[in-house]
């Protein structure tokens, strides 16, 4: 590892600010291990995050990225951009500074001391892991509210509409409040939730579904410790559909806590199972979650797109 440079890109407002030091730490490993200086890359916003994994993407250094799922999802985004959405072959490393970190769940990390080591073992034995990511593409709205141009995202955690998305931008709000801020935003628009209409197209059969919920998985974990989608894995090539069909308050609530251990997808009204693409028709826009943040447009198309980059990470 001695000699190598790098660029760490960070949300320091992520995690109630421990980002911040969480990045100050890291340099001075960094420093330890390599003998070189860290290049530090705060960013702003989520628009500047996309910025700054475009602007630092180079030959000489190494790109890791700290945050919450947003903002590595949004990183991501940022190289994909620049790349025209063509797979990434330059690893990438991530460290956790949010205030969930769904994703780096499923390599058993779930602090950033833990990540940290892990990210160190993985760079001195050059290793990295294949990850899948699905492409959504949709119309953007236009000032008239009318269907626009069509946009691109990438996913690698967490997409879905409807009763996930009207907690996810709930809890965004209540970010503040640590980890715990998704499982009460959950308990909170459970009370007031109805039912969704949702025409999809799931492998090219088309079915209308009278749902919670349609969401789509390519990791285990959301939410911090909420295992929505327990089968599937990162890198198995495929996508994990969840869309649950449960019509009473009083059913929502009573399989609530077994999205902890995973138990729901066993329920007979939770529609679930392994997919490559889908797309939803709608006459309105939807609002989508895309890795624990907001995206909002008409009709979305998602495909997977199997090892789409790689991740510094002991194997």
């Amino acid at each position: 590892m001695k000699g190598k440079f790098a660029v760490l890109i960070f949300n320091p407002n992520s995690g109630k600010g421990k980002a911040k030091e969480r990045a100050i730490d890291f340099a001075g490993k960094w420093k330890e291990y390599t003998g070189t200086e860290l290049r530090l890359r705060p960013t702003s916003s989520l628009a500047d995050i996309r910025v700054a994994a475009n602007e630092t993407y180079n030959d000489k250094e190494l790109q890791i990225f700290m945050g919450g799922d947003g903002t590595l999802s949004e990183s991501i985004q940022g190289i994909s951009e620049k790349l025209n959405f063509t797979k990434l072959t330059r690893p990438v490393g991530f460290l956790p500074g949010g205030t969930g970190n769904s994703f780096l769940r499923d390599f058993d990390i779930s602090d950033y001391k833990t990540a940290r080591q892990k990210l160190f073992a993985a760079l001195e034995n050059n290793s990295a892991v294949n990850i899948d990511s699905a492409i959504i593409t949709y119309n953007k709205i236009n000032s008239d509210n009318s269907s626009g141009e069509e946009s691109k995202r990438i996913m690698f955690n967490i997409w879905g509409v409807g009763l996930i998305s009207d907690i996810t931008k709930l809890a965004i709000r209540m970010r503040k409040i640590g980890s715990a801020n998704y499982t009460i935003a959950s308990l909170i628009k459970l009370i007031s939730h109805k039912p969704y209409h949702l025409n999809t197209i799931i492998d090219g059969v088309e079915e209308t579904l009278k749902c919670n919920m349609v969401t789509v998985c390519n990791s285990r974990f959301t939410g911090g410790k909420m295992q929505i989608a327990p089968h599937v894995r990162v890198n198995d090539g495929k996508l994990f559909l969840i869309s649950p069909m449960l019509h009473s308050r009083a059913s929502l609530f009573a399989n609530f806590p077994k999205i902890f251990k995973g138990d729901h997808v066993n329920h007979p009204h939770i529609k679930t199972g392994f997919i490559k693409k889908i797309e939803i028709k709608h006459d309105n826009p939807l609002i989508m979650n895309v890795d624990g943040e907001l995206e909002e447009g008409f009709n979305p198309k998602m495909q997977i797109h199997p090892s789409y980059f790689k991740l510094y990470m002991p194997v």
